[in-house]
């Protein structure tokens, strides 16, 4: 529509001065060194308008030959580097499929089509590094470091190397440089995080994780669950060497940070255990109490108690209290009670305990109470017995590869994962005997599975009195 009313305006305008000079011809007389020229108003537009098109084409005409050389050079090198980028994906794609040899052939190609380097070089070391040869491989790549556009990549195919070959110094160091040119790159940073704990450096993992919150790496939740795991692993240093002092001062701050941190409650009460302070102790265990209760804060505050058995069950009765319906409080209750003579306080808080999950650890305080009760020894036999086919105990135990260590540790001795190290029951896999003829079923125990997990118990239809045989989630023993 633009165009068409254009077209009109200026057809107009040509119209109306033809139409202006026709009405109003005139005379133009040119006197010029030595001619004479007499012609119209009309006829001296027209061939001025002839001329300024005449000059028009031949200056256009001139600049097409003059920057011809840069034109047919423009359109050489893009066919070059059309070229260069077909023999560039062609051997990416060599390489995704493996092909060495002929990545190394599309490797050339690059080479000789596209004037940057760095392509080549990257592909090169790419082809060099899925052949085996390391050595060409790092070549490539620290030739990359001398470009500073290209430093970052040489810098992480090192990295790459070195952790390949299990150089964690060298590895460090990559890494280091790497953060310093791009101190937001998520894969950077996680790396040089590893590195970092690996070489118990904790100060320098807990200013790495300042990058990490603004390259958003960890979530909040995370970030604090490290900070107080680095904190920890300090108070560990402290404690062995000997710095008490400071070891509950970091210690303190990593409960602020996280409160339902097991480790840190452990290592904080079982310190101040150590130190006979059995006040302080109990008081660290009473507060993670509320929020995480486990098997190991129990044995600690059972442990800095004194004096009567009687008095000590009203003490875990304040502990309990505090989290009364968590398993590991019926646990230590019942603990407590045993050690009391408490038979019936024992023997209901372990019922409660296995109505959840039978774990062996209850097995034998029901061998334990059937003998200072009953003085049972049979029945306390068969209990123990039912305890080497239950649930295994909770302990300190990775998550990631299951591997049981002695206390908590900021990293698995086994695998290396950070923050993996839990008060946690390994999981276990029972077989299943259900599947056996009617006559052997009614001889052999049969299986019994509670929450995932089989466990086995006597099918002689006549249970003891300590057995519990309700329907519901209660465990038969």
């Amino acid at each position: 529509m633009i165009r068409l009313l254009t077209f009109i305006l200026i057809t107009a305008v040509l119209v109306f001065c033809t139409v202006w000079f026709a009405n109003n011809p005139g005379n133009m007389t040119i006197v010029w060194l030595g001619y004479r020229f007499d012609g119209s108003i009309g006829m001296v537009a027209l061939g001025l308008l002839a001329l300024t098109v005449v000059l028009v084409l031949v200056w256009r005409g001139w600049t097409m030959i003059a920057n011809s050389p840069g034109w047919i050079g423009r359109l050489l090198g893009s066919r070059r580097r059309k070229k260069g980028q077909q023999a560039l994906t062609m051997g990416l794609l060599e390489l995704a499929s493996g092909d060495v040899r002929q990545a190394l052939k599309h490797t050339r190609a690059v080479d000789r089509y596209l004037e940057d380097d760095t392509l080549t070089r990257l592909l090169t070391a790419q082809a060099a590094e899925l052949d085996g040869n390391n050595d060409a491989a790092k070549r490539q790549f620290e030739a990359m470091l001398e470009k500073p556009d290209s430093a970052f990549f040489g810098l992480r195919g090192l990295l790459q190397l070195a952790l390949k070959a299990d150089d964690r110094e060298a590895a460090l160091d990559y890494a280091e440089r790497a953060h310093r040119l791009r101190p937001r790159n998520p894969a950077v940073i996680v790396t040089l995080f590893d590195l970092l704990l690996t070489s118990r450096r904790w100060d320098r993992a807990l200013s790495l994780l300042v990058d990490a919150q603004k390259a958003s790496v960890f979530d909040e939740q995370e970030l604090t669950r490290r900070r107080a795991l680095l904190i920890t692993a300090k108070a560990e240093d402290a404690i062995a060497a000997g710095e008490n002092a400071e070891a509950i001062k970091l210690l303190r701050k990593a409960l602020s940070a996280s409160a339902e941190f097991t480790g840190a409650a452990v290592l904080l009460a079982g310190l101040y255990r150590d130190l006979k302070q059995d006040a302080k102790a109990r008081d660290v265990v009473m507060q993670s109490w509320r929020v995480a209760p486990s098997a190991a804060l129990g044995t600690i505050y059972r442990e800095t108690l004194t004096g009567d058995p009687l008095l000590q069950v009203k003490s875990v009765e304040k502990l309990v209290a505090t989290n009364p319906e968590h398993v590991e409080s019926q646990i230590v209750l019942a603990e407590a009670a045993l050690e009391a003579d408490l038979w019936g306080v024992a023997r209901s808080n372990l019922e409660k305990a296995m109505a959840s999950k039978a774990e062996a650890r209850h097995y034998r305080l029901l061998a334990d109470l059937e003998l200072r009760e009953n003085q049972d020894g049979a029945k306390a036999r068969d209990l123990l017995i039912k305890a080497s086919h239950a649930n295994p105990d909770p302990d300190w135990r990775c998550g990631a590869c299951g591997a049981e260590t002695d206390r908590w540790v900021v990293s698995c001795p086994s695998c290396h994962s950070f923050g993996s190290v839990d008060w946690r029951a390994p999981l276990r896999v029972h077989q299943d005997n259900t599947a056996k003829s009617p006559d052997t079923r009614a001889k052999d125990p049969v299986a019994l599975e509670q929450d995932g997990t089989v466990i086995d118990h006597d099918n002689d239809g006549a249970p003891s009195p300590t057995d519990q045989t309700s329907k519901g989630n209660q465990p038969a023993i």
